[in-house]
């Protein structure tokens, strides 16, 4: 219990080891939830067919679109609670936990009711093939029920992480992940309907994530304690959590709407090609998973620290989490590429032949680029720190959105193949990197002479 019972000091200890302590269990934490989606597919990839996996894989871009976009408004929760821990402000700090609880329930609840009746609309939109239309729609919908469980889940999630604790998340990770793998098989043999036996076992997972997360949040002995008979929704800590998290919410809104046409183009090979996509992303989001915690890691050190003004430690911890995320995310990468196969065979079953074949065009282009990835993710992040994330959401705007509708309308149609398709992600990954590196170079060094965004 010691162990889980540990939190880390960003502003306090051995930097390098204190950032390795602490983005260990976030990249777990990730890669357990990625594996249990991979479960997800595989289940339906050997106990039903190619149908059901690519029902559930044209779902992907329109549940990021409806979800995930939502979840981007916790990265204020993050940027804003990581000022005050590091100024040690209790009252602030108490403020900025209720009001991200009570927004999560609340924005949860209209993504459940709009995602619902927009389904059909947003399937349409993506060209969804009549085949699997009605399976994609029952997944959706059962899926999106348990909304307001997932936002929960994510803002406590953020809460407990920006105050040093990413074991507890993780436990709680593999509890509902496991307790989803039951539930997966379970109610596949005893369902007919496979997408909605799934749908219901990941709603549930969700859940049960959610209760245990927020009744940490009640048992916790720092300042970030909920009290539920003294929850409150506090207006300045709403308009602090919108400033900094709208400009992220925003960016996670534009990627899945760049990816609709992407996804359009995906459709038009066929079912083998949806689900070789699909079974791809999951496995692709493994190696995410290592970026992804490294820029966690990147705000809260950052955050804590510039909120406790310590300027020498917040330009170590950029330099440890970019040079550390880069690097692992690289290596992560190329091993996951050289199993590439493997893990398809695993997830669509082995006498999916054609779909593994666009599967793996898929994990070359992006995973051979996976350091580029980790880099920007940390640059990213430290653009957040310092207060202006409205950059990130410029650069997502022009180098995400703008150029992917830009290579679809231009550059796919003179070679129009899925390898095409997929080159669009690395290329745009390179734009956004050019543009992190300016701009945080000239953010640090206005840091340096006291020019940054307060809280």
């Amino acid at each position: 219990m010691h162990a889980i019972a540990r939190k880390v000091d960003a502003t306090q200890g051995p930097l390098m080891k204190n950032i390795f302590i602490y983005t260990l269990p976030l990249i777990v934490t990730t890669l357990v939830q990625q594996l249990f989606s991979l479960v997800d597919t595989a289940v339906l990839g050997n106990m039903a067919d190619t149908n059901s996996v690519a029902a559930v894989g044209a779902t992907t871009a329109i549940i990021n679109l409806i979800v995930n976009t939502f979840i981007g408004l916790s990265n204020g929760t993050t940027i804003v609670l990581a000022r005050y821990i590091g100024q040690r402000n209790r009252e602030k700090t108490h403020a900025t936990v209720d009001t991200a609880l009570l927004t999560a329930l609340g924005v949860g609840i209209f993504v459940a009711v709009f995602g619902f009746f927009t389904a059909p609309v947003f399937l349409r939109m993506t060209d969804c093939p009549e085949s699997c239309f009605a399976g994609a729609v029952l997944y959706i919908r059962i899926y999106i029920a348990s909304a307001p469980a997932i936002l929960l889940y994510n803002y406590g999630a953020a809460i407990l992480r920006t105050a040093g604790d990413t074991q507890r998340p993780l436990v709680y990770m593999l509890i509902g992940g496991i307790t989803n793998v039951i539930l997966n098989v379970f109610l596949c043999l005893v369902l007919s309907q496979k997408v909605a036996a799934v749908a219901i076992a990941t709603g549930a997972s969700q859940v049960i994530g959610a209760v245990l997360v927020f009744r940490r949040l009640c048992q916790t002995d720092d300042d970030t304690r909920v009290t539920v008979s003294a929850l409150r929704f506090h207006w300045d800590a709403f308009v602090q959590i919108v400033r900094f998290g709208i400009p992220r919410a925003i960016s996670r809104l534009v990627v899945p709407v760049a990816n609709l046409q992407i996804q359009t183009a995906v459709n038009s090979f066929g079912e083998d090609a949806i689900a070789g996509n699909s079974a791809a992303t999951l496995i692709w989001h493994l190696v995410t998973a290592v970026s992804d915690s490294f820029g966690t890691a990147t705000m809260t050190f950052m955050g804590q620290n510039i909120g406790v003004e310590n300027k020498g430690r917040v330009r170590k911890s950029f330099w440890y989490c970019w040079a550390m995320g880069a690097l692992i995310s690289g290596l992560f990468g190329l091993g996951l590429l050289a199993t590439g196969k493997l893990w398809l065979a695993l997830v669509l079953g082995g006498d999916a032949t054609e779909a593994i074949a666009f599967g793996m065009t898929k994990l070359t282009l992006l995973l051979l680029f996976q350091c580029l990835l980790g880099s920007t993710h940390v640059l990213l992040s430290a653009v957040q720190s310092y207060g202006y994330p409205f950059l990130a959401t410029l650069s997502t705007l022009v180098f995400t959105l703008v150029f992917r509708v830009i290579w679809m309308q231009w550059v796919f149609p003179l070679k129009p193949t899925f390898f095409t398709v997929m080159l669009c992600f690395p290329v745009s990954w390179f734009f956004n990197f050019l543009f992190f590196v300016t701009i945080v170079f000239i953010l640090s060094r206005r840091y340096q002479r006291g020019v940054y965004r307060k809280i």
